[in-house]
């Protein structure tokens, strides 16, 4: 069973240094790259082919952060809240719980418009990392 092992630093400027070191049990994992389009709403990312209940990590960065950038986790039924990508964001087992349901996809919409002219699409280049139980 492969062992993911993760690392946060934070530091802050006159105040603490703190290091976080975890590692998640996995049976399973993908890594996901797409681009996201511009002016595109709702843009389907799979994220396992079988039962929702099994994912227990979740790491999702991008070339392009920002109000414009949002994503919601579906379990195929209902989808969660639309959540804005600031940064890169990473999800472990307690946490993916608060999505309130067992994610199954996710749905990435791009706001920036369509380029018009020369100007430059400003399409979203998304990478995400999960890791799964295989078996039930």
């Amino acid at each position: 069973m492969p062992e993911v092992k993760m690392s946060v630093s934070l530091k802050v400027a006159g105040g603490p240094a703190l290091a976080v070191n975890f590692a998640e049990d996995v049976e399973a994992y993908d890594v996901i790259e797409v681009t996201v389009p511009p002016n595109t709403p709702a843009f389907v990312v799979q994220l396992q082919p079988a039962a929702a209940a099994r994912v227990n990590l979740m790491l999702i960065q991008s070339d392009r952060y920002g109000a414009e950038i949002t994503y919601k986790a579906s379990d195929g039924a209902a989808d969660s809240d639309a959540v804005t990508l600031h940064g890169p964001q990473l999800f472990g087992r307690g946490t993916l719980s608060l999505f309130g349901l067992n994610v199954l996809s996710l749905k990435f919409g791009n706001a920036h418009p369509a380029p018009v002219g020369d100007a430059p699409a400003l399409a979203a280049r998304i990478q995400i990392v999960v890791g799964r139980d295989a078996t039930l």
